[in-house]
């Protein structure tokens, strides 16, 4: 079937879609409305549980002080179409609060507390706000110095009242309920119109400052139509909420969770592993790093307990996988799968899965429902997104029966623009299929032709969840959405037959060796981090004549080896950022050639052949990772410079 052929058929159940989601939005104009308008159905429902910041809403309070909040607003000065930043991580009160801003008719600028000092008075500057909530005084206090330099915020205002009430302030402080004590909660929403911004969300950019992404109130409403229908969520159920609110994939979802009259629970990192256990999950939205410190929790556990119980459950979980890859065959949900399915494959892979089954059976009842059970994984449905979920992950949460389900997007497409749907088959290693009215071609990074299926290209994207731009930034908005709306995701990937998109990688990741080899990094990394010892990678070698790697063992490699910690502790530069253990770099060189092996088409310049081991792993405090986990690529390679030069040079 020629592209022609294929782009034709997109292009007919692409206009059934587009019409579909129009006629969804035609009587629309606001977030807030459409929100209000939905909650007033679920009346005294639970609505939020936030036991660390002491927060019990049901859906009528949610709305009450949703105008209250915005009465607010408009009593302290505040125009229309302000921006309004709050810098505040996700808690229970969020939500009433952004959405108060959006009901007075103003847009909400979202960022967490975490971000450098600096970043956030470039925000609060260019984003022109004139008033800030934050989350509580002490958070405020870090602010002092930025706020009385500003020149156009009109007030302030903790959410929470911890810590100390800062003193001599130019402008008003207020806490949430002293803000809101006079409020009138039967304002009327100050008038919005769908293709107005209503948030902006500031990209964590891995050079320069972070870009205003402008999402309207149409970008997040078609979200709830689309989004909706892959989810399927309903009235009632039960959702905990740990990712960062100023994320768009949180945002959005949780958007949809309150209009869908869901009972959202509130988290923190530390106490995920209590709260999910607590409270009997049925949704949980998470991203990459979330899910692999699951894993390695469970093997930990399990390896404190007894080795005999952590050998008897790796060995449940393999035997498991192997069952589950041959299922996959049997159920014609292969990713990669370009020919047809064959009667003798299939009566092999069904005789191999027939051996399996009692096996998984058996350790599905004895052993994976019981750890299900103790976590709390017994989800209806879990997503992960803001990043690739590793292979490793995918076959290990497929073996334990969780329904784990993966969607794709960016901060610019508000965000969701593919997604394994709950009725769909779950093809692992894929990001699922395009949303409704959402058109995605792979075109030739160079020529911009589009290519066929399964042939790997740059991913474009159209769709009414596209950005309205970078906020006073045309040239950059330019940049990434041409003439006729096709938005540059920046990633390679390429669509199979029942147009199902996998990733490989980004455009700038790439790594071009000496010879002229492109080398896409993920899918490596991604093999290596299978195993047990490889707790972070980072493939290098621009310009080199072969492939190279920063790796960072886990704790298990460590204690395998007999490193003593005080020796990991001496030194931190040059040199002593390296660990130097001979049987450790055997180890990891061993578990290399290992697990590359299980990359798809590995081909012989994609070899690892040199790798240093460092000392200290890659995190967000080293400016090494954004704040949703995903690594800063040139962040690294300029920390670790001389390390790399060396590298190379040792093997030439």
């Amino acid at each position: 079937m020629t592209i022609k052929v294929i782009r034709k058929t997109i292009n007919t159940e692409l206009a059934n879609e587009i019409k579909e989601v129009q006629d969804f939005l035609s009587d629309k104009h606001s977030i807030c409305s459409y929100l209000i308008k939905s909650m007033e159905n679920y009346g005294e429902d639970k609505a939020v549980t936030d036991e660390h910041q002491n927060v019990s809403l049901n859906y009528n309070e949610v709305i009450s002080k949703i105008k209250k909040v915005a009465s607010a607003i408009q009593k302290a000065g505040i125009n229309h179409k302000t921006h309004i930043s709050f810098f505040s991580e996700n808690n229970g009160a969020h939500f009433c609060v952004t959405q108060g801003i959006l009901y007075a008719g103003c847009t909400a600028v979202l960022r967490g507390t975490a971000a450098p000092i600096d970043e956030l008075e470039y925000i609060l500057d260019h984003s022109d706000s004139e008033g800030l909530f934050v989350s509580d005084y002490k958070f405020l206090n870090s602010l002092y110095d930025v706020i009385q330099k500003n020149e156009k915020l009109k007030f302030v205002c903790a959410v929470f009242e911890k810590g100390d009430k800062p003193e001599g302030l130019k402008i008003p402080v207020y806490s949430l309920s002293e803000f809101i004590a006079d409020a009138d909660e039967n304002i009327e929403e100050k008038e919005n119109s769908i293709d107005d911004t209503a948030v902006m969300l500031y990209t964590s950019g891995t050079t320069g400052y972070p870009k205003g992404v402008m999402l309207t109130h149409k970008n997040i409403l078609s979200q709830m139509k689309t989004v909706g229908e892959g989810l399927l969520v309903k009235r009632g159920e039960k959702s905990l909420q740990i990712l960062p609110i100023w994320h768009s994939y949180e945002y959005t979802t949780q958007t949809l969770f309150y209009a869908t009259g869901m009972h959202l629970h509130f988290a923190t990192l530390p106490a995920l592993r209590n709260d999910l256990a607590k409270y009997d999950i049925d949704i949980f939205l998470s991203v990459p790093r979330i899910w692999q410190a699951i894993r390695l929790g469970i093997y930990q556990k399990l390896k404190q307990k007894s080795k005999l119980q952590y050998f008897m459950f790796d060995f449940a979980v393999k035997a498991s996988v192997e069952y589950k890859i041959h299922k996959m065959y049997a159920e014609k949900r292969i990713t990669n799968k370009q020919s047809k399915y064959n009667w003798c494959a299939k009566m092999y892979h069904g005789f191999v899965r027939s051996f399996y089954k009692p096996i998984y059976k058996y350790f599905n009842e004895k052993v994976f429902k019981q750890i299900k059970d103790q976590l709390g994984l017994n989800f209806r449905l879990s997503l992960s997104g803001g990043g690739a979920l590793s292979l490793q992950d995918e076959l290990f949460y497929d073996a334990l029966g969780v329904n784990l389900r993966v969607g794709y997007g960016l901060t610019e497409t508000s965000p969701v623009l593919t997604i394994r749907y709950t009725t769909d088959k779950n093809y692992l290693c894929s990001a699922g299929r395009p949303l409704k009215a959402t058109d995605i071609k792979i075109v030739d990074p160079k020529t911009k032709e589009e290519v066929g299926i399964f042939q790997k290209g740059l991913v474009l994207v159209r769709g009414p969840q596209i950005m309205k731009g970078y906020y006073k930034n045309e040239q950059a908005t330019n940049e990434v959405i041409d003439k006729d709306g096709w938005f540059n995701t920046g990633d390679l990937g390429w669509l199979t037959s029942h147009n199902f998109l996998v990733l490989v990688g980004r455009v700038k990741e790439t790594i071009v060796l000496s010879n002229g080899e492109n080398i896409e990094p993920l899918p490596i990394e991604e093999a290596c981090l299978q195993s047990n010892y490889i707790e972070q990678i980072v493939l290098v070698g621009q310009d080199e004549s072969s492939i190279g790697a920063l790796i960072v063992p886990t704790q298990e490699a460590i204690e395998k080896c007999n490193i003593a910690l005080g020796d990991l502790k001496k030194g931190s530069k040059g040199s002593h950022l390296t660990i130097k253990d001979p049987q450790l770099h055997e180890l990891i060189k061993h578990e290399i050639n290992a697990y590359i092996k299980t990359k798809p088409n590995l081909k012989p310049f994609e070899k690892i052949s040199k790798f240093e081991i460092l000392k200290n792993a890659f995190n967000q405090e080293d400016g090494l990772m954004t704040q949703s986990g995903k690594m800063k690529r040139n962040k690294v390679y300029d920390r670790y410079k001389s390390i790399i030069s060396k590298m190379f040079q040792d093997k030439k």
